[in-house]
């Protein structure tokens, strides 16, 4: 799939995709199932992006260094096209105690966890590559060139001129860069320059893991669960090493933890050397001499240029923040961001990436005079009325399972540590999810919609009304249900702004969910006049 020829500095090609990693791939994936012509650029010599799996040398044991888990109950996206791949997946190890290290003088403090700590988690059986290679399996040879990076986009009117690091410059009608947003504001020079909001925009948007280190130690046996214990653990004081340790051991290979580092960027540069004696120690000090047997695999995403912008190695790792700015198209319809922190939902997880690479592909639409002559079918009003039917029943469906998601998505928060803002993002979260699956609902409705045949009054479809119309007091009951389960949850009882909101709070959640919303009926609107033939390919 890789190809280290040049391209033809004359060729025009429907779409340049900046970036070979889930994102990348898997809209290249769909957009030459869809017949256009696609070239993908990657600056690495590898394919995956943040997605490592290195292969331990003394135990074989596939070791993930970058994402590894998905939720299937929150994160439809990746759950259907492991599917789709046929790729296996196993639970992520949880039964047992998790450990808690609160004073390097002391021994560690086992408590039980019920449920686990993961909250369902499950990762891909043979490590995450499996996902990068199987999609990049799909496409065509020389589809993909490793070793080159984009350093300015131009526009030349009839085409957008690419400047490689090597070679001559590529020429594209329409160009994704599925990039983290800091690395797209600090490594590729616009001519014309970007709006300054959106300037703004990508700096500000942290680039998710770019300066965490992440370390995967093997052993013979997962001896841990032996001793009941989940492999979890959490260590909260200021001489930690690893802050936390999760069992890492794919089914049947022997054992593994992985853990992520502790230390800052400054801290691991002054302690390189001795960083590995270190995790060994803390290991033991965690799990018994036991663990100090193992081989240890060290991964400092700090250390990768295509990862880590200089912003996030000068600042503290942070979330993603939802930026609706970052999915604008650009240059009328030409450029599109993507990557997994431009998602709306699943930012910074693969499922983000798969979100992104979605919204992306509507966006790319077909020229009008294509959709403009086909005739209107003779049962296109019976079909229409059955299909709004359906999208309705799915999107009452998706209703009622909201306040479950929230919930799921409540808890996961808390798993992973998070104490801010727990209501507002545990609702923004499910609100994205239902929109996410109700835009995919639609998508398969499209053809008995008969969208082409409808009416389309100062760039509204006609449709758009009878659809949204489902989500008729939506935010309301979501909003009502999830400050109902958070007065009478004990989880919640030490996070007053959670348990029982103020009134500047309610208002900041109505408010975001308000825009969320709006953005969700813009995009549906949007679907509608692409599958019509109104936005044209430029």
């Amino acid at each position: 799939m890789t190809s280290p020829i040049p391209f033809p500095s004359d060729r025009v090609v429907d779409v340049v995709i900046v970036g070979a990693g889930v994102c990348g791939l898997a809209l290249a994936r769909q957009l030459n199932a869809r017949g256009l012509q696609v070239q993908v650029i990657e600056a690495r010599e590898r394919l995956g992006g943040r997605v490592l799996t290195q292969l331990c040398p003394a135990t074989g044991q596939a070791l993930d260094l970058g994402p590894r888990w998905f939720w299937p109950d929150t994160e439809p996206r990746i759950t259907t096209l492991l599917t789709e791949l046929g790729l296996a997946s196993t639970p992520q190890h949880d039964p047992g105690d998790a450990l808690w290290l609160t004073d390097p003088n002391r021994e560690p403090e086992r408590r039980s966890e019920p449920g686990g700590v993961h909250a369902g988690a499950r990762c891909i059986e043979g490590g995450s590559a499996r996902l990068i290679d199987a999609l990049a399996a799909q496409l065509p040879a020389g589809c993909i060139r490793t070793g080159v990076a984009v350093q300015a986009l131009r526009d030349k009117g009839a085409w957008i001129e690419l400047s490689l690091s090597t070679g001559r410059p590529l020429r594209a009608r329409q160009v994704v860069l599925a990039l983290p947003p800091r690395l797209v504001h600090e490594k590729i020079e616009f001519a014309p320059p970007l709006p300054a909001a959106i300037d703004a925009a990508l700096a500000q948007t942290a680039t998710w893991m770019a300066a965490q280190a992440r370390s995967v130690t093997t052993f013979a046996q997962p001896f841990w669960r032996e001793a009941g214990q989940s492999g979890n653990a959490f260590v909260r004081h200021a001489q930690a090493v690893l802050a936390e340790v999760f069992d890492s051991s794919q089914a049947d290979e022997g054992g593994a933890l992985g853990g992520f580092v502790a230390l800052n960027v400054e801290q691991r540069e002054s302690f390189q050397r001795g960083l590995p004696l270190l995790i060994d120690s803390q290991l033991a000090q965690l799990f018994g001499a036991k663990a100090q047997d193992g081989h240890m695999s060290l991964q400092d995403w700090a250390n990768e240029p295509w990862t880590c912008s200089a912003i996030d190695r000068a600042s503290p790792p942070e979330l993603p923040v939802n930026q609706p700015l970052l999915r604008q198209p650009l240059w009328t319809g030409r450029i599109f961001l993507g990557g997994t922190e431009t998602a709306a939902h699943g930012a910074g997880h693969m499922e983000g990436a798969l979100e992104a690479a979605d919204r992306i592909a509507h966006a790319i639409c077909r020229p009008r005079s294509a959709a403009a002559s086909v005739p209107a079918p003779d049962d296109a009003p019976d079909s229409r009325q059955t299909a709004l039917g359906q999208f309705a029943a799915a999107v009452l469906a998706l209703r009622g399972t909201a306040p479950e998601r929230y919930r799921q998505h409540l808890t996961q928060l808390l798993s992973n540590q998070q104490t801010e803002l727990l209501t507002q993002r545990a609702l923004l979260a499910t609100a994205d999810q239902v929109y996410s699956e109700s835009l995919a609902r639609l998508d398969g409705l499209l053809p008995a919609l008969d969208v082409t045949h409808a009416e389309v009054v100062n760039g509204r479809h006609a449709l758009s009304p009878a659809l949204l119309a489902a989500f008729d007091g939506w935010n309301k009951g979501l909003l009502d249900a999830a400050l109902s389960f958070n007065s009478s949850s004990c989880a919640l009882s030490n996070f007053a702004q959670d348990h029982h909101p103020d009134a500047d709070t309610l208002r900041a959640i109505t408010l975001d969910l308000a825009a969320a919303w709006r953005e969700f009926a813009l995009e549906l609107n949007t679907r509608l006049l692409s599958a019509s033939g109104h936005a044209e390919l430029v």
